[in-house]
């Protein structure tokens, strides 16, 4: 359904008192149809059930497909399909997963689940998706009859009920979830991201990525020079890596793919706080909270959805407010040469050669690969997805942030986005659950300085009592442990240093565990390309005010790099030139009619000219292997349309394969280009395919008879 069929809906709903002829029994049949589909179920959830029914209607076919081969063989019929004895049997099961469930829709279903939970060994999440998409289909049939408990009349197979509700569907569910948690059984759940894994996790990426580069590559820029686009691409990983994730993990907030919608509009910098103090902060405004609705049409304001972020010093691996500068001041000043407009996302789409696209957000699976790459680079021990901030930053803020700066119940579930009429089931057990299971765990118990943590609120008591005497002890042994390990690193410089007065010709260079980074971490808090705005907060300042930075490299322990960058002293790949691009084809039967248009519509490429027009330097030299492929596709599809004078029906006729996508297209249209002498194709060491062919068929004249 279309988004003016659901504005027109809501506004319906929202208007009650609204005076109306009344409509034809037609139109409201449709229209009860209509918001049906677009209100009983979120638009995802609809889109997932339909995968599901997909799915599992495949599966019937090939099911179906068996038991008529078995038919056929009579020495096996029996045998494997002892419920279908003929052929009306099979056919109606061949139909058991219609709207209008028949004797083996329950039977058909059940068999579904076992081919996915455990011949295919997927979780309970997906078996449990696939017996709720199923029901849904069932019981939204018109009528009552299919939404009770399920029964089927076994002398006349007639159903009444729901199939998904059966005895044995619901048998096959119980047995799954035992599967799923069975002893022994494997394990795939996602870990709670925990503060000391970002500590890692920041430690490891300032080591790859440390200040020093990113001072570099913004003197190049102020003095000209040509970027390394291997630097530029290492950069904008790791500060975008930086800035998405300890966003989630700071606020509790979340799944990765609200957050990728963030545009910069979203987003009011430099805005001073409440006096007397004025401390500086963010406001981020979070629009795509995961089923928040709007509440009412008064202000045309957004209920809950703004965040004023202050900076974290004591904290710095979660501070985000010091992360999103980094990244935001990058995506302007480096890779994009502009400011940001107010409909392009923060987080955007970045291709491998370091091209962006300012207007297409970051996919799921493209945030996804993003965190299993920086956790497997990090070398974490626990598996970690999108999901895992959500979780950990809730838990770091109720359970284990330092003493006196634990937030209540309250706070996580309002910063969490838990909706007010939402069930607290969900709160409990990702924080009071976690709680509990902290307090009755004993394994320090060996410990000299023992937790405790069953005697107070997280054992916050330890914090607070006075110090004994064998703390003293243990924080002295401590202090020698230390002092042990920095002498042994002070002697090897020492013998280094002796080493290099023998030796003049000798390198001097600290061991890698000395290595730390700067403390002047990159931020656009005093660059031009964000600034000053103007707050409409009740409360705040519109004042701009000159942000300290807090000091983040330095509070982390640093990581030498993996890599040394153009060790040999060559010159580096150039970056691609910033704000020119292509974007990607889509696929199927409609790609040679965009290659159309990007190569004669302004709009439709980036960089403001059509590729017809673009300048040499743009898809040639540096660039030939970013935008000169790409470009060349567009020119060879649109200028073989254009000699088919511009004629759909013609060109089709004549193409094809213009029906699978533009790559195949591409190739025959040069192969009869080639045909027509108008190219030249490429030629191996061996020659042309067809001079090769040739060859192969005339005798040669050196032959003896």
């Amino acid at each position: 359904m279309g988004r003016g069929t659901t504005k027109k809906i809501t506004a319906s709903i929202k208007n009650p008192g609204r005076k109306a002829a009344t409509a034809s029994t037609s139109t409201l049949e449709v229209q009860r149809e209509e918001a049906r589909q677009s209100l009983l179920k979120a638009k995802g959830t609809r889109s997932q059930y339909s995968g599901h029914l997909d799915r599992g209607r495949r599966f019937l076919r090939d099911v179906v497909e068996q038991k008529r081969k078995a038919r056929m063989d009579s020495t096996s019929a029996r045998s494997l399909a002892p419920e279908c004895d003929s052929d009306e049997d099979i056919e109606a099961y061949s139909h058991a997963f219609d709207p209008i469930p028949n004797r083996y829709s329950a039977p058909a279903l059940e068999l579904f689940l076992v081919q996915k939970g455990l011949t295919e060994g997927r979780g309970i999440s997906t078996t449990w998706g696939v017996f709720s998409a199923f029901k849904d289909l069932w019981w939204n049939v018109k009528g009552e009859t299919f939404r009770g408990p399920y029964h089927c009349n076994e002398a006349t197979g007639v159903v009444t009920g729901n199939p998904a509700l059966s005895a044995a569907v619901q048998d096959m569910m119980e047995i799954l979830k035992n599967n799923e948690g069975a002893e022994g059984g494997m394990r795939n759940h996602a870990s709670a991201m925990t503060i000391e894994d970002m500590r890692k996790l920041m430690s490891w990426s300032y080591g790859q990525c440390p200040d020093e580069l990113m001072s570099q590559i913004y003197q190049c820029l102020q003095t000209g020079g040509v970027l390394d686009i291997a630097d530029v691409v290492l950069a904008q990983r790791h500060l975008m890596v930086r800035a998405s994730q300890q966003l989630d993990l700071l606020s509790g907030r979340g799944q990765n793919f609200e957050l990728t919608k963030i545009k910069c509009r979203d987003i009011i910098w430099n805005c001073q706080g409440r006096p007397p103090y004025g401390i500086p902060f963010d406001l981020v405004s979070l629009l795509n909270r995961k089923g928040w609705q709007r509440k009412g049409e008064t202000d045309g304001a957004l209920e809950g959805h703004e965040y004023e972020v202050y900076a974290q010093p004591h904290t710095p691996e979660i501070c985000m407010f010091t992360h999103l500068r980094a990244w935001v001041r990058f995506l302007e000043e480096v890779l994009l040469r502009r400011p940001l407009q107010s409909d392009e996302f923060v987080f955007p789409r970045v291709g491998t050669n370091g091209i962006v696209y300012p207007t297409d957000e970051l996919s799921y699976d493209a945030v996804m690969k993003m965190l299993t790459w920086i956790c497997t680079e990090a070398v974490l021990a626990s598996r970690y997805t999108s999901h895992c901030f959500r979780r950990g930053g809730a838990r770091y803020r109720f359970m284990f942030a330092p003493l006196g700066q634990c937030w209540s119940l309250a706070t996580i579930r309002w910063w969490g986005a838990w909706a007010e009429g939402e069930s607290v089931d969900t709160l409990i057990r990702y924080l009071l659950d976690e709680l509990t299971r902290y307090e009755k765990n004993h394994r320090d118990a060996l410990c000299p300085i023992p937790r405790e943590a069953e005697r107070s609120f997280n054992g916050d008591h330890i914090l607070t009592a006075p110090v004994t005497a064998a703390e003293t002890r243990e924080l002295k042994m401590s202090f020698d442990r230390q002092l042990d390990s920095l002498s042994g690193k002070v002697g090897a410089v020492l013998d280094k240093l002796a080493l290099a007065s023998v030796s003049p010709s000798s390198s001097l260079s600290p061991p890698p565990s000395l290595i730390i980074p700067s403390s002047q971490t990159p931020s656009p808090a005093n660059s031009q390309s964000i600034p000053p705005s103007v707050s409409t907060t009740p409360g705040l300042e519109p004042n701009p005010v000159e942000v300290a930075e807090p000091p983040l490299a330095s509070s982390l322990p640093a990581i030498p790099p993996a890599h040394a960058r153009n060790t040999h002293g060559g010159a580096g790949k150039a970056a691609p030139i910033p704000g020119v691009g292509i974007p990607d084809l889509p696929r199927g039967p409609d790609a040679w009619r965009t290659a159309v248009k990007q190569w004669e519509d302004p709009a439709a490429s980036i960089g403001g000219k059509a590729l017809k027009d673009w300048p040499e330097d743009w898809y040639s030299g540096a660039m030939r292997t970013i935008t000169g492929v790409k470009r060349n596709m567009r020119k060879v599809i649109a200028l073989e349309f254009d000699r088919m004078e511009r004629d759909e029906s013609a060109f089709l006729v004549a193409y094809p394969e213009a029906s699978r996508g533009a790559k195949p297209l591409f190739d025959v249209i040069q192969r009869k280009r080639e045909e027509r002498g108008e190219v030249i194709g490429r030629k191996s060491k061996n020659g042309h395919p067809k001079d090769r062919a040739t060859l192969a068929t005339t005798p040669s004249s050196g032959t003896l008879s």
